[in-house]
Formats: C-alpha cells, sequence, structure tokens
C-alpha cells in the first residue's frame, strides 16, 4: 500500500474515532422535568425547572446511582449536583432570585454540549443570573459555570455565597480525599467518615453547635481521633487549592479548580470542601469570615464565576483520583476556548488553546523571596482593596521564589493590584495600576518589599512571640502533636474548641496564661508557644453532649460537669459551676535594657490578629489602650486558624515602663463578645518616631495610642 492510501486509510479512521467520539454526546428532552444526557462516560438526568442534575451514573455501571435520593428538593427530585446560592444577595436581602426561569441547550456537532438555567432581573433582582453546566465527549468531568449580568441603571445587586454543591450517594461516598489543605498541611490526607447513623443522629442533645455533632458514645472509623464531627474541619485553604475528592470501594468523584481567578478573598481565605458525603465547590461565603466580601455592582457588568468541575471514576485509589483530577486540567482549560456559549458570556479563553487573549504579570521585587517553599507570595487582585477583600474582578496568585521573582501567568485583561508578603516577615508591598493586556507580558521592576519594622535599623525587637504567618497554627491546639487520623504531627488542628478544656489547660496560674517574653529575675524567658493559647477567649463554654456526664441531661450544657471547681470561686458567685465565668487577663512579662530604652522614646507593640471576635485591651503597667473589634470572623470555635487577618499597633511612651531591668508587664484582656481573639504574632519594639501611619507610609495596620486611633487604609499603595 502507497503511503498516500496509508495517510488516507489513517485519517478516514481518525475521522470516524472522532465522529463516534462526538455521536456519544446527546441531549434528550424527555419531559418538562427532565433531560436525559450523556456523553460516552456519564449519564445523567437534569431538571431544566430547577438546575438540578439529579441522577449520575458512569456508563460502565448504570444501575448505580451516584446521588443521594435522600435529599430530595422541592420538585421531589433528589438535588444532586446543584448551585447553592444562599448567597445569591439581592436589594431585599439574603434569598435566590425570584423570577421565573428559562432553560436552554446549546450541542455543537458533538464537540460539546453547553446547557443552562436562567433567572431573569425583576423589580427586586437586579441581574440575570444563568447556571451552565458543560459536557465534552467521553470526558467524565461534569464542568459548571455561572453568570450574572446587571443592567444599567438597575438597583445595586450583590452576592455573597456562592457555591455547587455535589450530593453523593452514601453507598458509595464515605471516605474524604484533601491535598494541600494548607501550608502546614502538606500532601494528601484520606479520612473515613462516621457512619450516617451517627452523622444523621436527631438527638437534640448532639448538635452541640451549628453544623457540629457531638460523637461521644458512638463507633467510630478505627484510629479516628475526633469526637466531634464538624463540615468546619474540612476546609481548605485556597493556596494551592487544585482539586479534592471523596470516595468508597467502587466509585470517586472529585471537585477540580481549574484556575483561582473566580475565587474570592484571596489566597489565605478558607473555603468548605466537604460536608458529611457532600462534595462541593465553594468560590465565595463567609465561612469562618462573618464579613466576608461580597460581589457588588450597580453598573452594566457582567460576571462569570468558574468554570469548575464534578468528575467521576470507578475503581481508582484516592491518590489516582486526585492526579487525574488535576491533570485534567490543562486540557479542560484547552475545550473552554473551544465553547462558544461561555466565551460569548464573556469567559477569556486560556492561551493553552491557541489563542493570545490572556496576558501575565512577572514581578521582580527585592526582599520579596523565600528560600523556603510556598512562604513569599505574590497576589491580584482588585484595586486599591486589601486583598482579603477582593471580590468583584479576577484574582490569582503565585509563589515567589528565592529572589523575589514570579510569573503569573493567564490573567484576564484589566487593571489590578499587586499585593507582595513573606510569611513570617510584618507587613505588605501594595501596588496599584498593575495593568494587563492580551497576548503581553508586564515585568513590574523596581518593586522592593521591606519588612515592617518599626524599631531602628540594625536593632532587633525587645520581645516577640509566635511568627507572623497570618494564622495561629504555632500556639497551644493550632498543631496536632498525637498522630491523630487524617492528620499529622506538627500540622493544623482544626477541629471544634470543645475538644479541649481551656480552664484546665492553664489551671496553675487560675485560667490566666502568664508568659515571661524575656528572662525576669529568677524566672527565665517561656520561649515555648505551646504555653499560649491559640485563642484568648472571654468566655470558655463549648457546646458538649451532657448525656456523656449525667444519662438524665439530654441537653448541650455538658461542659458544666467537666469545668475545674476553682472557676466557680473566680466567678465570686456562690452556687455557680463557673461556666459564664469571664477568663482573666493573660500577662507579658519582661524586661527592658538601657541600650534597647536609649533607642527612643516609643513603645509599639504590634499584635498579628488571625482572627476576631471581641475587643482587645493592652495594657502596659497599668496604661491601657483599647483597640475595637472590626473584621470579625469565627474561626475560634469554627475549627479554624485564622479568618480575616488584622494587624494592630498599640504605642505608649517609654516612660510607661519600669527602670531598666524590673518587671514590666503587658496586660492583654478581651471583651464585646463571648469568644474573643486569635493571635498570629505579637513583637515589642522601641522606636524613635513610632508607628504612626503617618510617619512610616506604612498603612496596612490599625494605630493605636492615647487619644488616638487610626485605622488601616487599605486604598493606599506601598512600594517600601
Amino acid at each position: 500500500m502507497s503511503r498516500t492510501l496509508v495517510c488516507a486509510a489513517l485519517a478516514l479512521l481518525t475521522g470516524l474515532l472522532s465522529a463516534q467520539a462526538r455521536a456519544q454526546l446527546s441531549l434528550t428532552q424527555t419531559s418538562s422535568t427532565d433531560w436525559h444526557i450523556t456523553n460516552g462516560i456519564l449519564t445523567m438526568d437534569f431538571n431544566p425547572a430547577a438546575g438540578e442534575l439529579w441522577s449520575m451514573s458512569l456508563n460502565a455501571a448504570p444501575n448505580n446511582n451516584l446521588v443521594d435520593t435522600t435529599q430530595t428538593g422541592g420538585d421531589r427530585h433528589p438535588k444532586g449536583l446543584y448551585m447553592d446560592n444562599d448567597g445569591t444577595d439581592m436589594t431585599q436581602g439574603i434569598g435566590n432570585a425570584t423570577g421565573t426561569p428559562t432553560a436552554g441547550f446549546h450541542l455543537n456537532n458533538g464537540h460539546y454540549l453547553d446547557w443552562w438555567i436562567s433567572w431573569p432581573a425583576n423589580a427586586t433582582d437586579p441581574m440575570t443570573v444563568t447556571l451552565h453546566y458543560i459536557l465534552f465527549p467521553n470526558d467524565p468531568t461534569v464542568w459548571t459555570y455561572y453568570v450574572a449580568n446587571h443592567a444599567s441603571g438597575a438597583v445595586q445587586g450583590t452576592f455573597g455565597q456562592l457555591q455547587y454543591l455535589f450530593r453523593g450517594s452514601w453507598t458509595f461516598f464515605n471516605n474524604t480525599y484533601s491535598f494541600n489543605s494548607g501550608l502546614n498541611n502538606p500532601g494528601g490526607w484520606p479520612l473515613t467518615l462516621p457512619s450516617q447513623a451517627n452523622l444523621a443522629s436527631t438527638d437534640p442533645g448532639r448538635a452541640v453547635q451549628n453544623a457540629a455533632e457531638d460523637l461521644h458514645g458512638f463507633s467510630l472509623p478505627t484510629a479516628w481521633g475526633r469526637v466531634f464531627y464538624t463540615k468546619y474541619d474540612f476546609s481548605s485553604y485556597e493556596y494551592l487549592h487544585r482539586a479534592h475528592c471523596v470516595y468508597g470501594t467502587q466509585f470517586g468523584a472529585c471537585t477540580v479548580i481549574p484556575s483561582s481567578e473566580t475565587l474570592m478573598g484571596g489566597p489565605m481565605k478558607q473555603d468548605l470542601i466537604f460536608t458529611d458525603n457532600i462534595l462541593m465547590g465553594e468560590l465565595n461565603s463567609n465561612h469562618l469570615v462573618n464579613e466576608t466580601p461580597g460581589y457588588v455592582t450597580t453598573g452594566a457588568t457582567t460576571r462569570i464565576w468558574g468554570p469548575i468541575g464534578f468528575q467521576f471514576s470507578q475503581g481508582q485509589s484516592p491518590a489516582t483520583m486526585y492526579a487525574n483530577a488535576v491533570n485534567s486540567i490543562p486540557g479542560a482549560l484547552n475545550n473552554f476556548a473551544g465553547d462558544a456559549i461561555l466565551v460569548g458570556a464573556g469567559y477569556v479563553p486560556n492561551p493553552t488553546s491557541g489563542g493570545t487573549a490572556r496576558g501575565n504579570v512577572e514581578p521582580f521585587i527585592t526582599g520579596g523571596g523565600s528560600s523556603t517553599t510556598n512562604t513569599a507570595w505574590a497576589v491580584l487582585g482588585d484595586p486599591n482593596k486589601n486583598m482579603q477583600y477582593s471580590a468583584n474582578g479576577y484574582q490569582y496568585w503565585t509563589a515567589n521564589n528565592a529572589n523575589g521573582d514570579a510569573t503569573i501567568s493567564n490573567v484576564w485583561p484589566g487593571t489590578y493590584r499587586l499585593t507582595a508578603y513573606v510569611l513570617g516577615q510584618w507587613g505588605e508591598l501594595r501596588l496599584d495600576g498593575v495593568s494587563v493586556s492580551a497576548g503581553a507580558t508586564n515585568a513590574l521592576h523596581g518593586l522592593t518589599f521591606t519588612p515592617e519594622n518599626f524599631s531602628p535599623s540594625g536593632f532587633a525587637p525587645v520581645w516577640t512571640i509566635g511568627t507572623p504567618d497570618r494564622s495561629s497554627h504555632e500556639f497551644l491546639h493550632g498543631e496536632n502533636n498525637s498522630g491523630n487520623a487524617g492528620s499529622c504531627s506538627g500540622c493544623d488542628d482544626r477541629e471544634y474548641f470543645g475538644n479541649w478544656n481551656y480552664w484546665s489547660d492553664f489551671a496553675a496560674n487560675s485560667g490566666s496564661v502568664v508568659y515571661f517574653a524575656t528572662a525576669v529575675g529568677a524566672s527565665p524567658a517561656t520561649n515555648n508557644t505551646q504555653k499560649w493559647n491559640y485563642t484568648q477567649w472571654n468566655r470558655f463554654d463549648p457546646g458538649l453532649f451532657a448525656a456523656v456526664h449525667n444519662s438524665s441531661d439530654d441537653t448541650t450544657d455538658g461542659y458544666q460537669y467537666v469545668i475545674p471547681g476553682y472557676v466557680a470561686r473566680l466567678s465570686g458567685a456562690s452556687g455557680t459551676n463557673g461556666v459564664t465565668t469571664t477568663v482573666p487577663p493573660w500577662l507579658v512579662n519582661f524586661t527592658t535594657t538601657a541600650a534597647q530604652v536609649a533607642q527612643g522614646g516609643l513603645v509599639d507593640i504590634s499584635i498579628g490578629l488571625a482572627c476576631v471576635e471581641a475587643n482587645l485591651t493592652a495594657s502596659l503597667n497599668g496604661h491601657p489602650l483599647t483597640w475595637k473589634a472590626i473584621n470579625h470572623s469565627d474561626c475560634s470555635v469554627r475549627s479554624g486558624l485564622s479568618g480575616r487577618y488584622q494587624w494592630v499597633v498599640f504605642e505608649w511612651p517609654t516612660s510607661d515602663l519600669v527602670a531598666n531591668g524590673g518587671q514590666d508587664t503587658l496586660q492583654l484582656s478581651v471583651s464585646g463578645n463571648v469568644q474573643g481573639v486569635e493571635y498570629d504574632a505579637l513583637r515589642m519594639e522601641i522606636s524613635k518616631t513610632g508607628a504612626n501611619p503617618n510617619t512610616t507610609g506604612w498603612h496596612d495596620y490599625e494605630y493605636v495610642t492615647s487619644g488616638t486611633y487610626i485605622p488601616a487604609n487599605d486604598a493606599v499603595s506601598s512600594n517600601h
């Protein structure tokens, strides 16, 4: 056979195989509430009146519905895969879009299927919102994206929570697998879930908090180290998040995150990834952050969230599932460019498809690098905003190399703020007006990250406690040191706060943390972060299942049975069990030298707060200054080690110090809420010029001194 005939035969075979693959993609409108859809690997049923994929199976196992059929919506269909927009947040408050939806689809010659359900704008809902799904031939992934269109002249519209849920069958999905869920939690974590009977307990005393259940007395999986089950344990910091999975002995399913661009709140935001047997794709929510940023629009705008994927498999290990999910991302980005519906909605194709519609940013930051992996970071977000409040535009981040250089690739054209910081150093670089053009690379030279220190150059702080890495993980109960299942020694220990007993932990000092930041007389410096609790509570009264201690008490007031007796005496009220007793102030003792005091006339104490739900008063030798809490987070009780990060600088004159060599005391107390504050790090310096932002030119912290409070000014750039 001639070479020409061989080539022709191969071309014909390739064409036949391609046509066969495309023929696998079909949509049949069987009824007003059912579209039957397949792509050669997956078969599913979609309700065009509600937007739910209520039946899902692999073609290799057609009799196994992967959806949890016990959870149904108002249409009596199982919920399956759907958008849970508790934050379709319009002018009248939180609630789902109210217009009558319409559905449609586009089947492009078998190359892709894009189908959708759309809720129109009306008098109370100023945005038309459309939920899309995408299938490609012989792809085991359902891709989904969300589009909001706000008309010119319409009243302000906002979104809060945006998340996808896949409610998988308990029969097939009873394990979870997360990978790199935090910078301090590297690698993969398989975790077997407690039985459905345990998690579905209706005993009112076991629901000790919203989405937190006390499992004392139940049979738990082998090596399970937790006796509380809460969905807030199962979250991921977005720094390294690419995928996460649920699985059983037969099937697996993974959420796939192709890009960080439509996540909201920056790389240190924690989002949920699992709840029981639910596989989640959370793009934005107030999870662990009460006052999370929301998408807000008043003009004629279009905003896309996603696409993200839900990938299904059979007979694979969790590590293989995860690897396949991540490895599928380049091909998916290429396929997205061919979806005319997605591109027509405003999606900018990725250059992997051969186009040049996106651009790159290359910052070169003197002092902005680290030889330690994933320590120095560069982030693109909304202009003139703290990256933690970035919400309206798209977001990107990457780790800088040891020289402070980075490449942020495949960025939507637009104008951004570049934020750069180094974990372990105070402060951050902020550069507004970073322009990204299609097909172009914007190289940013002349950038310098300088740690924001207030003591004169060459002088160390008087003392430090902890590491300013925007998390409280290094403190007591922040790290797991017991080898519990699903965790690793030294990794973040994100559990329900009822696992601990604060009053017992610090009974030696009657409930107070007493820390020697330097040696004082015969007392050596403490130098042990395990002597500093991850949270300073105002009150400590976690919900516990009381029947564990008293079979006749079926309430959540079990802590009254385990609180140490001395706490009741502290309350000063006879006959009480102490559960309402306020935690006494914490004390930091230290000394200064003549050389230190000679550095300047001002004492500056920096306090990084990883999570806040109370006011904080810092009193230096009886001279109090109070900072009033803003930007509340609930991660202390929600098993997190960081929420909305904030930095406060308290300043006193050095005349408030005792004589050199004598014992100085910093007293810390919280008020205004029954919870408290969660510390990132503390630092004491003596300065000539002080920390007033109008003097330093740094505006990424709040400043408190006698009679003066200056808030952080997030709108100001700081390339220093």
